[in-house]
C-alpha cells in the first residue's frame, strides 16, 4: 500500500515537471519568433507625361571640305595654326606667285599687241572701203582687209581670255577657306611641290563646320516610317528633339528633328533620321555620340514608380505590393519608358496599390510585413 502511493506521487510529480518544462519551452519559442520585417510602401504617382522615343546616334558636320590647290607650284606660306577655327575666305596657303605674275605680265603684253593690231586692221579696212567707192582698190583687197580686221578681233578676244586665265591662276595661288569651321592640321609643309587642278590634286588640309551641326541616328522603320507620310510633309519640322551626351547629366541640348530618309534600309530594317542643333558654344563635336529623345505622342496620364522597385524574373517584370492584411503579393507589370527618375507602368498596377519601394529584399510573397508609409520622390522632367 505504501509502495503504490509512493509510486503514484512520483508519477504525478514527473507529469508536473514535464508540463513545466514544456511551458517554459513554448514561452521561450514565443520570445524568439522574429517580428514581421518593416518595409516602406507608397501608391504609384500619377502624372501627365509625353512618351519619348530614344535613339543612339552621333553628331556630324553639315559641311566637310577637303582643301586642295587649283594650280601647281611650290608651297610658300601657311597662314594658320593647326586646329584653329577659320572663316570663309581666309587665306590658308600661298603658293609661290612669281611664275604666275610673269605669266600674267606676258598675257597683258600679248593683249596690248592684240589691241594695237586690231586698231591697225580697223583703219586699213575703213581706208579700203573709202577707196573702193572711188574704184582705187579691188574687191579682193577690200575682202582681205575685212578678213584681217575680223582676225584681229578674234585675237583680241583670245588675249583677253588669256589675261583672265592668268589672273585666275594668280588668284588661285592663295588657297582660301571655302567654308567657316575648324581646320585640321596642315598635310603639306612649306617648300613642297603641290599638284593642283587635277583629280589627283594634293590634299592640303580639311575643314569641318561646327555651327549648326547635324545629329544622325537610325531607328526601326516602325518608329520613323510615319514621318514619310506625304500628307504630313512638315510634321518632322515641328518636333523638338533633345540630346544627352556622355558628359551631360540631362537632355540639355535642344534641336529640331527635320529629316527622315526616303526609304528603309533593306539589310538592317532601319530608317535614317536627322536633327539640326545650334552649336554657338562649340561644345558639340562632329563624331561625338549621344542619346536623342523626342515626344512620340500626346501627353497622357501615366503611373510612375521608382525603377529600383521593379524586379526581373527572366523576361517578366514584377513589383511587390502589400494587401489589406499586410501580406506581400507579387504583381507582374508592363513597364514603359524611364521618365527622368521614375519608370512608367503601362499595366499591372492601380493607383491605390501599396508598392514596396524600400526593403524589397526583406519581403517574401505570402508573408506578413510591417508597412510604413513612404513617398516617391518625383523630379520634374528636364531636357
Amino acid at each position: 500500500m505504501k509502495t503504490v502511493l509512493s509510486s503514484g506521487l512520483t508519477g504525478l510529480f514527473s507529469i508536473v515537471i514535464i508540463l513545466g518544462i514544456d511551458g517554459c519551452s513554448n514561452s521561450k519559442n514565443q520570445q524568439q519568433a522574429p517580428p514581421p520585417p518593416t518595409v516602406t510602401v507608397s501608391e504609384p504617382i500619377k502624372e501627365t507625361v509625353s512618351e519619348w522615343k530614344e535613339f543612339i546616334g552621333r553628331f556630324r558636320s553639315i559641311d566637310r571640305v577637303e582643301v586642295r590647290a587649283r594650280v601647281s607650284g611650290y608651297l610658300d606660306k601657311i597662314n594658320f595654326e593647326d586646329g584653329q577655327f577659320v572663316k570663309k575666305g581666309d587665306v590658308l596657303f600661298v603658293i609661290d606667285q612669281r611664275p604666275f605674275r610673269i605669266a600674267l605680265d606676258q598675257a597683258n603684253a600679248a593683249h596690248e599687241g592684240a589691241v594695237t593690231r586690231l586698231e591697225l586692221a580697223e583703219k586699213e579696212w575703213k581706208r579700203a572701203q573709202n577707196l573702193k567707192s572711188s574704184g582705187a582698190v579691188s574687191q579682193e583687197l577690200l575682202d582681205q582687209r575685212q578678213q584681217e580686221y575680223q582676225s584681229a578681233r578674234s585675237d583680241l578676244t583670245a588675249s583677253e581670255a588669256a589675261v583672265n586665265a592668268a589672273k585666275l591662276d594668280l588668284e588661285f595661288t592663295e588657297v582660301q577657306a571655302p567654308i567657316s569651321g575648324k581646320i585640321s592640321e596642315h598635310f603639306v609643309s612649306v617648300g613642297n611641290l603641290i599638284s593642283g587642278g587635277l583629280p589627283g590634286a594634293t590634299l592640303l588640309t580639311r575643314i569641318v563646320s561646327y555651327d549648326p551641326i547635324y545629329f544622325s541616328f537610325e531607328a526601326s522603320g516602325e518608329d520613323l516610317a510615319k514621318y514619310l507620310n506625304p500628307d504630313r510633309p512638315s510634321e518632322a519640322d515641328e518636333i523638338p528633339i533633345y540630346i544627352k551626351t556622355s558628359q551631360d547629366t540631362a537632355f540639355i541640348h535642344k534641336g529640331l528633328f527635320n529629316f527622315v530618309d526616303n526609304e528603309i534600309d533593306q539589310s538592317t530594317g532601319t530608317l535614317l533620321g536627322r536633327a539640326t542643333f545650334d552649336n554657338k558654344d562649340l561644345k558639340l563635336t562632329p563624331g561625338m555620340f549621344g542619346i536623342a529623345r523626342f515626344a512620340d505622342n500626346d501627353s497622357l496620364p501615366q503611373l510612375l514608380i521608382p525603377d529600383e522597385a521593379i524586379g526581373s524574373d527572366q523576361s517578366n517584370k514584377f513589383v511587390l505590393v502589400v494587401d489589406d492584411s499586410n501580406k506581400v503579393q507579387r504583381r507582374l507589370v508592363d513597364v514603359g519608358f524611364l521618365y527622368n527618375n521614375l519608370r512608367v507602368i503601362r499595366g499591372g498596377l492601380s493607383e491605390t496599390d501599396r508598392v514596396i519601394i524600400k526593403g524589397i529584399q526583406k519581403a517574401r510573397p505570402g508573408q506578413p510585413v510591417t508597412a510604413q508609409k513612404g513617398a516617391i520622390a518625383f523630379v520634374k522632367e528636364e531636357h
